[in-house]
This record gives structure tokens, C-alpha cells and sequence, in this order.
């Protein structure tokens, strides 16, 4: 139990921008245990964003574009940016069309350049576009706001375990060294088991959640590729850039076949 406490823990720690002014131990177990409960941690999130959404659409007259703006910015204020900065840094390094080496060199660095404005840019006026029309066409479920961001999660574990780290050094490397992939990856197919039973039996049986798991599959697949291709294997950046990615990717699925 205390183990599980400590992963808890380690997850709010890490991953949002709740302070937890602990020292708390990272051994195999709480590391392992933190990632499986990431896409839990996605789900409260999505949960909070469903309530607030929920409250605006009952007692005011907030319009769509400010729903979309809310829904963009509470994901964001919860996770302190952390993933928005990741995929920044990726932004620069891919774009600046230089060698591997290079791009994990700009990975690295601090500075923000054109191209990372550029791709931020396009990624939140993307996402805030497609909830847009989500809401005019009717099409956007609140469940949909507790689901996404626990599937997300759950494809950037499956991402994390399946290639080796870019570099032999920094926080990636060291959480890579100390998950057991075998525990992680049974936990992960545990929690999409439980996650699909929730959504079917508060919505009914709908292909539309199937979709969006075999949709991730494929965008796993695309950027474990990409990943490979451009930067040799996986870092803390590109793990944050593969959340707000298929994040992209799931709420346009949504949008034409919802």
C-alpha cells in the first residue's frame, strides 16, 4: 500500500503542477508503479475539465470558442506545460533539418527558436479549432474529455517501453533503467480493459472508443518511427510531444466519426 501511495505520488509530482513537497523513494517499484498510474492521473484531469465545461454549458451562455479556449488551457495549467514545452523542443530540432546529433543538441537546449513558436503555434490553435467544431456539430461528449487524456498516456507508456533512450543520461534514462516493462506493459493493457468497460457501459456499446484505441495504435506506431528515424530513439521531450500529438490526433478522429 505504501508503495502504491508513493507512485501516486511520484505521478502529481512529475506530471502536473501539484506540489508535493515530499522526498520520496525511486526505486523499480514507485517508477513502475508511477507510469501506470499516469493514465489515471490523465482521467482526474479530464475529469476536472468535464465538471468545468459541464458547469459552463448548464449556467452560462459561454460560447463555443470559449469552451474549446478552456478545455486547451486547463489541460495546459494542469500539467504546468511540461508537455507543450516537449513538443517545442521537438518542433525546433526536427525542423531545423540538421543531423541526429544536432537535433538532440537542440533538444537540449533551453532557447526556444522560430520553428518551436511556430510549432506550439499550430498545435493549440489546431486543437482549440477541432473542439470548436466539435461543439458546433454537437459531436463532443464529456466523456470524451476523461477518455483522451487517459489514452494518450497509456500510448506514451507503450512508446516509453518500446524504444531505448536518444542518450544515456537525464530523466528519461534514468526512469527507463528502473521500469519493469513486463509489470508496466500488463498494467496498461489492465487499465484500457477497465477504461473501455466504464466508457461502453456509461454510453453503451459505440465502435467510437474502439476506434480511438486502434487510431492510437497506428500513431504509436508512425511516431515510434519517426522517432527512430530523426532522433535515434525516445527522450523526456518527445515523450511529452507524443501526448499532445495524439492528443491531436484522437480529437480529429472524433471529429469525423463521431
Amino acid at each position: 500500500m505504501k508503495n502504491i501511495w508513493h507512485s501516486i505520488l511520484l505521478a502529481f509530482q512529475f506530471f502536473t503542477v501539484l506540489p508535493v513537497h515530499k522526498e520520496i523513494p525511486l526505486s523499480k517499484v514507485t517508477i513502475t508503479g508511477m507510469f501506470a498510474c499516469l493514465p489515471w492521473i490523465g482521467a482526474l484531469m479530464g475529469t476536472v475539465v468535464a465538471a468545468t465545461i459541464y458547469s459552463l454549458t448548464q449556467w452560462t451562455a459561454s460560447s463555443d470558442v470559449l469552451l474549446a479556449f478552456v478545455i486547451v488551457g486547463l489541460f495546459a495549467l494542469f500539467t504546468g506545460g511540461l508537455h507543450l514545452d516537449g513538443f517545442i523542443d521537438m518542433g525546433d530540432a526536427y525542423f531545423s533539418y540538421r543531423d541526429r546529433e544536432k537535433r538532440l543538441e537542440i533538444l537540449d537546449d533551453p532557447r526556444v527558436g522560430a520553428f518551436g513558436v511556430l510549432s506550439i503555434l499550430f498545435l493549440m490553435l489546431g486543437k482549440i479549432v477541432v473542439l470548436h467544431e466539435l461543439f458546433v456539430q454537437e459531436k463532443l461528449s464529456l466523456w470524451m474529455l476523461v477518455f483522451i487524456p487517459l489514452l494518450t498516456r497509456v500510448g506514451m507508456s507503450f512508446y516509453f517501453m518500446s524504444l531505448n533512450c536518444s542518450k544515456e543520461k537525464g530523466l528519461a534514462y534514468f526512469f527507463k533503467t528502473r521500469i519493469k516493462h513486463g509489470v508496466l506493459t500488463g498494467l496498461m493493457f489492465v487499465t484500457l480493459a477497465i477504461a473501455l468497460s466504464g466508457i461502453f457501459y456509461v454510453t453503451g456499446f459505440s465502435l467510437v472508443p474502439l476506434i480511438l484505441v486502434a487510431v492510437l495504435a497506428i500513431a504509436f506506431v508512425v511516431f515510434r518511427q519517426f522517432s527512430l528515424r530523426n532522433f535515434g530513439g525516445v527522450s523526456g521531450d518527445l515523450l511529452g510531444a507524443s501526448i499532445e500529438g495524439m492528443e491531436v490526433v484522437l480529437w480529429v478522429t472524433l471529429l469525423l466519426c463521431a
